[in-house]
């Protein structure tokens, strides 16, 4: 007899997924068009693109987006949650 666990995910309920690396993107982030221009690669522009690829294509154009990201969430399965950016600049 198998056991079905509960998922507190609506059913039905998908993830997007990053068109760049295929995970589920559990990040939801805003940055304004201009640096959304600037940092994500034409191909990709108008598609969903998780926050560790948009980091390392900034990171690749040496484009510091940290004081211009108006929102970061985590969704998660048990919880979510809001974050504020802190650091501006990393090694």
């Amino acid at each position: 007899m198998r056991i079905k666990r509960k998922s507190s995910i609506e059913p039905g309920f998908k993830r997007q997924r990053c068109r760049v690396c295929k995970c589920q993107d559990k990040f939801n982030f805003y940055v304004p068009d201009r640096v959304w221009r600037e940092v994500v690669p034409h191909q990709y522009r108008d598609a969903v693109v998780c926050l560790p690829c948009f980091d390392e294509f900034a990171r690749e154009r040496n484009v510091d987006y940290s004081d211009v990201i108006e929102m970061l969430y985590f969704a998660g399965s048990q919880a979510s949650f809001k974050f504020q950016t802190i650091s501006a600049h990393g090694a």
